[in-house]
């Protein structure tokens, strides 16, 4: 069947923490449905793959029927379950395959062999400069946070959102205009600034939707718990 309006459904909220051992890597998984099918934008990190999978079955959505992957980067927190989905195409930034090639080693935020199991994956196909991935969503060059970083933009009932993922983490860099341990912080603002100019929506990597109103952010309030697995003792954190 052909839908008249891509949609989009986020399956896991990324949140914005870090503790003494580094950051959490809890980061945005979303669900696509598009005219050529169901697809994944990023595909979190390995901690969430029981949550991935239970998201899924929820909807009634089989790992086989996801059609294809698009990646925004190759950080470990966004790319790590893409194994899960044999049948699908991994849709890959050529810019960001080069930036693995030349700088991936010195980033700490690469797992360097899983990233080379992938690079060699039949299902891959790179792409380049600014293209319609499916019927109705862009994918945008936003680099910065990684050297080939990219973003979908899509309009939903009449107000365009953008699926941002780590080209703006969370409200304090849409606020800010500044990113966090960027590989080049004035590609990181450029690309910002050029996503809070375009959005009514932003989707955030490590955050839960914010909307734009006249310039106006109206970040959603975040919540979620952790458990200790010790003892039957849970806590709340929220944004």
């Amino acid at each position: 069947m052909i839908i008249a309006q891509a949609s989009y459904d986020i399956l896991m909220n990324g949140f914005p923490a870090r503790g003494e051992r580094g950051f959490l890597g809890w980061s945005t998984i979303v669900l696509l449905d598009t005219a050529k099918g169901y697809a994944l934008f990023d595909t979190g990190g390995i901690g969430d793959r029981p949550g991935l999978m239970a998201a899924l079955e929820k909807r009634g959505i089989a790992k086989e029927d996801i059609s294809t992957v698009v990646l925004s980067h190759l950080h470990f927190d966004h790319m790590a379950n893409v194994e899960c989905f044999p049948k699908a195409e991994i849709i890959l930034h050529e810019d960001e395959y080069a930036y693995v090639q030349e700088h991936g080693a010195a980033d700490p935020a690469i797992s360097t062999w899983q990233v080379e199991g992938l690079l060699r994956a039949p299902q891959l196909s790179l792409v380049s400069g600014e293209l319609e991935v499916f019927p109705g969503i862009r994918m945008i060059r936003t680099p910065g946070h990684s050297g080939g970083h990219v973003s979908l933009v899509m309009t939903v009932d009449g107000k365009r959102v953008v699926l941002a993922q780590d080209a703006v983490k969370h409200r304090g860099e849409l606020a800010s205009c500044q990113s966090a341990g960027a590989f080049d912080e004035m590609a990181a603002a450029a690309s910002i600034r050029r996503i809070a100019e375009m959005a009514d929506i932003v989707i955030p990597g490590h955050d839960g939707p914010i909307s734009i109103d006249n310039g106006t952010l109206n970040p959603s309030e975040l919540a979620t718990e952790i458990s200790l697995t010790s003892r039957p003792q849970t806590y709340l954190l929220e944004t």
